[in-house]
């Protein structure tokens, strides 16, 4: 099922498309980012065969058809190791400490914000999922939706 993440707040249709192919068996690609002329500096960090085939979707738009693993480790590597400092990696693999630290870091000396919220809630819902209080299919999809509006947030606030 894929996974529908927004890197940008930007409303201008996209110019060019990065479309990484499949390794695997059972999809064809890996994700399909859009960005417009002027945010096309955000796909520097992602690969893939670059096109202005099939653009004018809504540019930061990235549709993500990677394993939950996967995205999770996109969304640590790009989006909340450089907000926070803290990754899975970082706790021994555990995405619900490293998304408890990144809220405690950013609300350590200001009021929490929209994105200090999501990382919190985030983080009680792969805590329920380990515990087995959720499902895991279930409370994957909530994770990735609730880090995808923290990324959605983050990125209105830096101006993205």
């Amino acid at each position: 099922m894929p996974v529908l993440r927004q890197i940008t707040t930007c409303t201008e249709p996209s110019t060019v498309v990065i479309e990484r192919r499949a390794r695997a068996r059972d999809r064809s690609v890996d994700y399909r980012l859009e960005v417009c002329r002027r945010h096309r500096w955000l796909a520097n960090s992602w690969t893939g065969r670059r096109s202005t085939e099939r653009a004018g979707g809504r540019c930061g738009t990235v549709t993500d058809y990677r394993t939950y693993a996967q995205i999770v480790q996109s969304h640590a590597a790009a989006w909340l190791v450089p907000l926070t400092a803290n990754g899975p990696e970082d706790h021994e693999g555990d995405l619900a400490a490293a998304l408890r630290a990144g809220y405690e870091l950013l609300t350590v000396h200001r009021e929490p914000t929209g994105v200090a919220i999501a990382l919190e809630h985030a983080a009680r819902i792969a805590e329920a999922i380990t515990v087995g209080a959720l499902p895991q299919a279930e409370g994957r999809a909530q994770v990735l939706a609730v880090l995808g509006a923290a990324e959605t947030l983050d990125a209105g606030a830096r101006g993205a």
